[in-house]
């Protein structure tokens, strides 16, 4: 099965530019809730909606890693730092890497976002990506952005969309592959003060139908947080928890495929306010 799954994924890299690791969301409180990410509002705003950073204050440090199917070959790993400069917006910078030493999708970011008053932030993500295929062929690169906007409708509702690859960028290969256009629209409602919900529809390109995802988040002793969700194409059952101690968040997430089986995931973050 191990060797099954390497093989597939080699014949989709090279055959297919479909970047699937660079769209996925970052994040293990993300992971843990349906895969949910168009509303966050922390450092893994860099790579889910560059407009969450709109919000945040201060130096902020992220690193996430994802085992994916409990294989190496699989595993996601990001990374990020983000700073707010009064009175201009915030500044981030990020790095991400889907795959192993031969074959690899990587991702290199400068993100920029700004809140525009209570009703609107807005985000724009610059990319540079870097397609490793291994020794027998040539690696690939091409220039990218993505767009994000949030808005905080009333004190509980809160919406959020973004658009990667909106101009539809393609590889200069023999088929001219193309990147996924990539559209993710959500809400987040915080129910009580302790119990949020999330919903997210993703339309990706080369994809058929659309992706739902959907998660709960509930916070117990103020520090700690438990959470679940579950997709649809694919799907997937997912949980985790979180938790923080002073401006250390650390959250843990694991989620199980209909098909291939269970992925980890941890992520970490430290805020200097």
């Amino acid at each position: 099965m191990r060797h099954t799954i390497t093989i597939l994924i080699v014949y989709l890299l090279i055959n297919r530019c479909h970047a699937e690791g660079l769209t996925r969301a970052s994040g293990g409180r993300s992971a843990a809730m349906g895969g949910t990410s168009v509303c966050e509002q922390s450092i893994w705003a860099l790579q889910n909606n560059p407009a969450g950073l709109a919000t945040m204050k201060g130096w902020h440090f992220g690193l996430y890693y994802e085992n994916q199917w409990l294989l190496k070959e699989t595993a996601f790993k990001s990374g990020g730092l983000a700073k707010r400069v009064s009175g201009i917006g915030c500044f981030g910078l990020s790095v991400c890497q889907y795959g192993w030493s031969q074959f690899s999708q990587n991702l290199f970011s400068i993100a920029y976002a700004r809140d525009f008053g209570p009703y609107l932030q807005m985000g724009l993500r610059a990319d540079w990506i870097w397609l490793h295929l291994g020794e027998a062929y040539p690696d690939r690169t091409i220039p990218g952005f993505e767009l994000g906007i949030q808005s905080q409708v009333t004190e509980k509702l809160r919406l959020g969309a973004s658009l990667f690859n909106p101009l539809n960028s393609k590889l200069k290969t023999l088929n001219e592959d193309a990147l996924p256009v990539v559209m993710k629209v959500g809400l987040s409602y915080q129910f009580t003060e302790d119990f949020i919900g999330q919903l997210e529809v993703e339309k990706d390109s080369q994809r058929p139908g659309v992706r739902l995802g959907g998660g709960l988040e509930y916070t117990l002793f103020e520090r700690f947080q438990i959470r679940a969700g579950a997709q649809h194409n694919p799907n997937i059952l997912s949980f985790g928890v979180g938790y923080l101690v002073r401006s250390f968040q650390v959250d843990i997430a694991a989620q199980m495929h209909q098909a291939l089986g269970a992925s980890l995931q941890i992520g970490m973050g430290y805020n200097i306010p």
